[in-house]
């Protein structure tokens, strides 16, 4: 079976196991929600058998005050258990992709050092050949035909060894692709049995494109133009945050992963992790607590994720020439402004942001 078919027969599986999962999903959110109501539920039974009894007024109202502190504690546990499951998720998730990871790596190592063995054995077996031709009684011109004819079978099986490692390779990688789809799956069923929304994709995401003024000069940018730094515009999914100022640190790395083969004399690099710096946004201060508010949500454990793009715009303000598109983005530092009752400065506030992927799309 070639790379074709086993990625077909893995993409058949899964999605076997994707229907049973969503099917177990359903059925577990259907009976949280129902004990959910239930509690509510009681709630309205205990008011109303209180309203309908004949207790004097000031006892009733004790009662019922008496029966919302426990409905409040009640539903305030199964809040704290539903946060307390959700970081479990996250958690599960993060540990399932290292390992993910991990894999991927160990296997490509292995497939390395196999790759090598085997040339190693090919060159061995070469030689002992070449031994017995130049040890024999053939004539010379035979002799140097023999060796040359090995030294081109010997070149042929190390292309053919790896076009097998690389064969490998990409097998590899297409399963670490489908196991990142299935735990991402699985995270997604297990947030929606606890009552989570997923991040929304980044298409979701409303963009507003300022209506062009007739004042506006036209656009005369070209493709080979440098493009100023002060001409941009930022998107914060559901937060109204404002206008920023500022925008700092955008950028993406790949973790270079070492190996060395059995007769490496130099230690190999491949690439590994991508891995998203973290972007922090600058705004002048207004009478809003928009960013602030998201902070705080974070640092109680309710954790938010929004889409951001970072819009570069042309010498007009207005054409977007293209933007960047960064995924589950979270705050995870918040900076407020510095007072000096000496300084006519404007105030300054800073927001920090972890995202999960950046992408690029040309305007």
């Amino acid at each position: 079976m070639n790379l074709e078919g086993v990625n077909s027969s893995i993409e058949s599986a899964k999605n076997k196991v994707k229907d049973a999962t969503n099917e177990a999903a359903a059925d577990l959110k259907q009976a949280r929600e129902d004990g959910e109501a239930k509690i509510d539920e009681a709630k309205e039974n205990a008011d109303k058998k209180i309203d309908d009894s004949k207790l004097p007024p000031a006892v009733k109202k004790a009662a019922k005050n008496a029966n919302s502190q426990a409905h409040k504690a009640a539903t305030d546990a199964v809040d704290k258990a539903k946060q307390a499951a959700k970081g479990a998720v996250e958690e599960a998730e993060k540990k399932a992709e290292e390992a993910i990871d991990e894999a991927e790596k160990k296997a490509e190592e292995a497939i390395a050092k196999a790759n090598e063995k085997v040339k190693d054995v090919i060159a061995n077996a070469k030689g002992d050949l070449q031994d017995a031709v130049n040890d024999s009684k053939l004539p010379g011109p035979v002799k140097d035909l023999i060796n040359k004819g090995l030294d081109e079978l010997e070149k042929l099986g190390g292309k053919e060894l790896d076009k097998l490692a690389a064969d490998a390779n990409q097998l590899v990688d297409d399963l670490k692709g489908h196991a990142n789809d299935m735990v991402d799956h699985l995270k997604d069923k297990a947030l929606e049995v606890l009552g989570f929304e997923a991040a929304p994709p980044i298409e979701d995401v409303p963009v507003k494109i300022p209506t062009p003024q007739p004042a506006q000069t036209s656009n005369t940018s070209r493709e080979f133009d440098h493009q100023g730094a002060f001409r941009f515009r930022v998107e914060l999914g559901g937060v109204a945050a404002g206008a920023f100022t500022a925008v700092d640190g955008l950028s993406a790395q790949i973790e270079p992963i070492e190996y060395q083969g059995g007769k490496d004399q130099y230690v190999r690099q491949i690439p590994g992790r991508p891995k998203v710096a973290p972007v922090v946004l600058k705004k002048g201060y207004v009478n809003t607590a928009a960013l602030w508010d998201w902070m705080q949500a974070t640092m109680d454990g309710e954790l938010r994720f929004e889409n951001v793009s970072l819009v570069l715009l042309a010498d007009d303000g207005l054409t977007e020439l293209v933007r960047y598109n960064l995924t589950e983005t979270w705050p995870s530092r918040w900076n407020g402004f510095q007072l000096d009752a000496n300084s006519s400065n404007a105030m300054i506030e800073e927001l920090e942001l972890q995202a999960r992927t950046v992408s690029r799309v040309a305007g």
